[in-house]
């Protein structure tokens, strides 16, 4: 690193000896501005938290359609509740399709398209197998 100018009477009027340089290298100065990249700035705010049920609502959304497709398998049917189980896996699909990875929440597993991808092809065989099956009354 190049010296600036007047370093030299800046050090011996302080009689500072410079900064040892670690085994990571750059300075002090460097690994400061590395750091500050992620600290927030202290004149702004930060955004009001909202509480979790209001952050998580797709996934609530979902799980709700969930519990109620097992309670109509439990108590009408298992083709017309199996049936709302691949409507509410292809509704988590439409939901990280549509909405931002923020947004999403705790939906977000690996990449938007991996996701759609799985969910879609999970909920489309569910449906295939619920109208599928044969009628045994």
């Amino acid at each position: 690193m190049v010296d600036q100018p007047g370093d030299d009477a800046v050090r011996e009027r302080a009689d500072v000896s410079p900064a040892p340089v670690e085994a990571g290298g750059g300075t002090p100065g460097d690994r400061r501005a590395f750091w500050k990249r992620w600290s927030r700035n202290r004149g702004r705010p930060l955004p009001p938290i909202r509480p979790w049920p209001r952050r998580q609502w797709p996934l609530l959304v979902v799980l709700a359609c969930v519990v109620g497709s097992l309670v109509v398998v439990v108590v009408v049917d298992f083709r017309p509740g199996t049936a709302l189980f691949a409507a509410s896996v292809l509704l988590a699909a439409a939901f990280r399709l549509v909405l931002t990875t923020r947004r999403a929440g705790l939906l977000v597993l690996r990449s938007r398209m991996v996701d759609v991808t799985t969910l879609a092809i999970m909920g489309g065989a569910t449906l295939l197998l619920a109208l599928a099956v044969p009628d045994i009354r």
